[in-house]
């Protein structure tokens, strides 16, 4: 299993809604070799994803992590998409 580590600042409101939209989208390609979970930006290490999802004003915050998935817009649906399915 591949795993997706949505963060944001406090780990609550905006990481929640990106990990249900990713989920969505996986769902939407048939995807299940993937997990989705969230968190806040100082609690994660980089045993916590294979991959982590995030918002462009946290890459400074996320830096040294690799396999960053940044995001210039979380409500950018296409983006999102876009950015997913490079995964796969």
């Amino acid at each position: 299993m591949k795993r997706i580590m949505v963060v944001c600042g406090t780990g609550l409101g905006s990481s929640f809604m990106v990990e249900m939209n990713i989920k969505d989208i996986l769902r939407k390609h048939n995807k299940e070799e993937f997990t989705v979970s969230h968190g806040a930006v100082f609690d994660v290490s980089q045993e916590d994803g294979d991959f982590f999802v995030i918002a462009k004003d946290l890459e400074d915050a996320m830096a040294g992590f690799e396999k960053l998935i940044v995001l210039n817009s979380i409500i950018d649906l296409d983006e999102l998409e876009e950015k997913i399915c490079k995964l796969f």
